[in-house]
């Protein structure tokens, strides 16, 4: 299973989806407030235009949330699971072993629900959001999902760019910047990744760190996904997933390859000197990319 950071961001406008189509629901009473699920049936539940509220700004955590019943007695915990699908990706398994909770439905009284799995993915705003797609997996109890989502929002300004603990080489990528793109060119310093190679940063905490990608395009294709996997002082924190579009302004210096639009995700540094190793996990033969990083300091305001 994926999984994704709890951040020290500012979580603003959440937004409740309901799935496309009539689809059966239940409310759940947790912690005294109801909250809406829908039930996965055999046809799936398929959403349409998930962040599309938001304007576009940094970026919007979409929260799956999902709840098998449990009656009263008998095992103490549920096995569960289903198949999660954004946009064009590839469908991801995701399972989860859940113990009762107090969790109940006044519509169906006499029986519990687990407590909940969640599973975040963070993601760029689009104009017209994400199509999501749950499906059922074979064998398993019946499962209730919500789905939502948040705009991340943190007020500051970024106080230095981190530097690896051996200095390795960072690349130079030039970006085109309106209204002369021929004479306006930023250059940014950029740490790559590919194969076994890894990168690894000394952080002093507390701290809020932006961790920016971009995978390299070694084709015509004009998007592309990957995984990017974070370990603190050796535990895993997590492995993430990002999609993006070829970029018509970026490119490296060094090769000329054009690079991704960036994707970002924040890193919330605990108390104490920590290192953050980076590397590429050998899923679909993600390591065979060529994925760059920059990592920014974050200054609250």
């Amino acid at each position: 299973m994926f999984s994704l950071l709890f951040l020290n961001l500012e979580l603003l406008q959440a937004v409740v989806h309901k799935p496309k189509g009539d689809e059966d629901k239940i409310k759940l009473t947790i912690k005294g407030k109801e909250r809406t699920y829908y039930e996965l049936d055999n046809d799936g539940l398929q959403y349409k235009g998930v962040g599309k509220q938001f304007e576009e700004r940094d970026s919007i955590r979409i929260g799956i949330y999902s709840r098998t019943i449990k009656a009263p007695t008998g095992k103490k915990n549920r096995n569960y699971g289903f198949t999660l699908q954004i946009g064009d990706g590839k469908p991801r398994k995701l399972k989860y072993k859940k113990q009762g909770s107090t969790v109940f439905s006044e519509e169906r009284p006499g029986w519990n629900y687990t407590k909940s799995g969640v599973w975040y993915v963070y993601l760029p705003v689009r104009e017209k959001g994400y199509k999501i797609k749950v499906e059922p997996m074979k064998g398993n109890p019946v499962v209730y999902v919500r789905v939502t989502s948040h705009l991340l929002e943190k007020t500051g300004k970024y106080s230095e760019i981190l530097r690896t603990v051996n200095r390795q080489d960072r690349w130079r990528i030039e970006t085109k910047k309106e209204p002369n793109p021929s004479e306006n060119i930023v250059t940014t310093y950029w740490y790559p990744l590919k194969g076994d190679n890894q990168q690894q940063f000394e952080i002093t905490g507390p701290a809020s760190v932006r961790i920016l990608t971009r995978v390299q395009f070694d084709d015509e294709n004009t998007k592309d996904d990957y995984y990017m996997r974070i370990r603190e002082d050796g535990y895993d924190l997590g492995t993430y997933y990002f999609d993006t579009e070829k970029s018509e302004a970026s490119l490296v210096a060094k090769t000329g390859k054009t690079v991704g639009k960036w994707r970002t995700v924040w890193l919330n540094v605990p108390m104490g000197k920590h290192y953050y190793t980076f590397t590429l996990p050998n899923i679909d033969n993600n390591s065979d990319k060529t994925v760059y990083i920059r990592l920014k300091q974050w200054k609250e305001g």
